[in-house]
């Protein structure tokens, strides 16, 4: 199978955006505001729709942040300052963990509109996963950075037992912590370890397709214990990570999202010369048979006026029709 889709926060369209402006400065009512993001996200599910995108979010229009929902609705959890959110010009509310994780209610679920995704056409999910909320958070209760990971995995459990129940057929785990290495300093086998064991209490038992996205950094770095770990798919920054050292790994019976698309760059790319680079990924780490291939942005399209996201987008879903016709 070869498929497409987004990786995580979606920019908001203009009108959202002047609204919600309009709302800081008093100037509408929240029942204003509310509509107007009820409106936003439906346009934004229509362009995926429209795009031809193989599962479908609702933009996570109201998220600010990857790990605000989580921040604001874990209890045991403060939000904190503003921080810098990795090598980007945006930012994030720190976790600080004062307490024991308890959830009290079902965090991701509540903040999607499900009620405007499509029923013919399967639900996409974007959690943070493991490691990404533990380096980023501050850490005032637990013992050790371990035993926050397991804690924190615990509930991601039930995150995404709900949401399969509910019908979401694939989850996404975002991990841009895990190759994040502007230092360049090579991350333990101790820790990959501890990420893989954390990665089945999450997953266990759960009845949906799930992927470990990476971003912002060298996915080479992890191989080959990346390939151990206990998920379908893993989602790979291709403008980040050296794909020579990528294609010296065989992935076997795991499938691949890669990040062909730059969302951090409002350029346009060639639809020919991207398909040519996937071409010769794809036939490289499938040496025998090609498994389950995404293609997709290399991060969340956020960064991007919505308009050049639209675009990025369709050439997503092109690429994918190129792929599909030139390796059948």
């Amino acid at each position: 199978m070869i498929g497409c889709y987004v990786t995580g926060i979606l920019p908001r369209p203009s009108k959202l955006i002047e609204t919600t402006r309009a709302y800081d400065r008093k100037k509408v009512n929240e029942e204003e505001l509310e509509r107007a993001l009820k409106e936003a996200i439906i346009e934004v599910i229509e362009a995926q729709v429209s795009a031809g995108l193989t599962y479908i979010t609702d933009g996570m229009l109201k998220w600010q942040d990857l790990l605000r929902p989580f921040t604001e609705n874990l209890k045991g959890v403060k939000v904190g300052a503003l921080a810098r959110w990795f090598s980007n010009n945006t930012f994030y509310r720190k976790p600080i963990v004062l307490g024991e994780f308890q959830r009290e209610k079902d965090i991701a679920l509540e903040m999607t509109y499900t009620e405007y995704l499509p029923s013919n056409l399967p639900w996409k999910a974007v959690l943070p996963a493991p490691y990404t909320f533990a380096k980023l958070s501050e850490n005032n209760f637990y013992k050790s950075e371990t035993e926050l990971l397991f804690k924190y995995a615990e509930i991601l459990r039930e995150e995404i037992k709900t949401l399969a129940e509910r019908g979401f057929k694939y989850i996404q785990l975002s991990e841009p912590a895990l190759v994040y290495n502007p230092f360049k300093e090579p991350i333990s086998k101790d820790t990959l370890v501890d990420i893989k064991n954390t990665l089945e209490t999450a997953v266990k038992g759960v009845k949906a397709r799930v992927c470990l996205q990476t971003f912002f950094g060298d996915f080479a770095q992890i191989l080959p214990d990346a390939l151990d770990f206990p998920v379908d798919d893993l989602g790979i920054d291709l403008y980040e990570t050296s794909l020579e050292k990528l294609k010296e790994y065989a992935f076997d019976d795991k499938g691949v999202a890669l990040g062909l698309v730059d969302a951090r760059n409002s350029l346009v790319e060639n639809e020919r010369e991207l398909t040519t680079v996937a071409e010769e990924l794809i036939e490289s780490i499938y040496p025998s048979k090609i498994c389950e291939v995404f293609i997709c942005p290399n991060c969340d399209l956020e960064f991007l006026p919505w308009e050049r996201a639209k675009e990025k987008m369709k050439i997503i879903s092109n690429v994918t029709k190129r792929l599909e016709s030139g390796l059948s």
